[in-house]
């Protein structure tokens, strides 16, 4: 089985369109879609939004199923300037961190599986997609303006930012299953983010955040901006999980690696 984990309405979907769901199945309160593609089983794991949503996601699901491989998927920040929306990052490492001006790291790099990353690699120049692979970090927060991105890219030399992979990849490194992190770019390191959207983790979060937007009419531009490029990142995310999908995202038709 190979698992595939998604913080967001607008990701789950993106992958659940490039493999079919056969049914539904809760975990723990894990609302989980299984398939088969290619003769592998696959399974899509909503996580929520954030380091702990996905913890805990990750932990009740690896905890009780049998996996060959973890995969967080999904959309990620661009911290490379090269990277364009909708390229294709593959994490060669992940770790966590906090960043407020200077970068505290959280723990030991997670080292990504080799396989999948060449696999991945593989399976997009096929298809025509930009490939960016290195480390990836995973913060808290939400990185808001090009200087961050800038300043966190220099600090880290990380190739691009997520908020969930870091708290995945430790799950499944405590139970032994290999980890990847396999995303398409939906913001890029040279532009800042048309508002501050941690404000909407925060509890009463979407009523702030719309008052942000009342108060601030010229955010709606950047916002419009921001919607086309998630769309052009989940349409290459669909793209992507189909065709890697073909290939068993690099594992041997039966596979005898980690615990599956």
């Amino acid at each position: 089985t190979v698992l595939l984990f998604a913080a967001t309405r607008w990701e789950l979907p993106a992958i659940r369109r490039a493999m079919p769901v056969e049914r539904r199945i809760e975990i723990d309160g894990v609302s989980c879609f299984t398939g088969r593609h290619a003769g592998r089983t696959y399974w899509l794991v909503p996580t929520g939004i954030g380091p702990e949503a996905a913890d805990a996601a990750a932990s009740a699901v690896l905890n009780r199923h049998r996996a060959a491989l973890a995969i967080s998927a999904g959309f990620a920040g661009a911290l490379m300037p090269a990277a364009a929306v909708g390229d294709v990052i593959v994490a060669t490492s992940v770790v966590s961190g906090r960043f407020d001006e200077a970068w505290s790291q959280a723990g030991a790099p997670i080292v990504c599986e080799e396989t999948v990353l060449r696999a991945v690699q593989a399976a997009a120049t096929e298809i025509g997609m930009a490939v960016r692979n290195g480390p990836v970090v995973s913060l808290p927060r939400v990185v808001c303006l090009a200087i961050e991105k800038q300043n966190l890219s220099r600090l880290t030399g990380a190739v691009a930012l997520d908020m969930e992979s870091a708290a995945i990849g430790q799950v499944a490194q405590s139970q032994g299953v290999p980890f990847a992190v396999v995303r398409t770019v939906s913001d890029v390191a040279g532009e800042d983010l048309p508002l501050d959207f941690n404000a909407f983790l925060k509890p009463w979060g979407w009523m702030r955040g719309i008052g942000a937007m009342i108060m601030t009419p010229s955010s709606l531009s950047g916002l419009n901006r921001l919607r086309r490029q998630s769309r052009l990142a989940a349409a290459r995310l669909t793209v992507l999980c189909a065709a890697c999908a073909v290939k068993g995202f690099g594992l041997s038709p039966i596979s005898h690696v980690g615990r599956a």
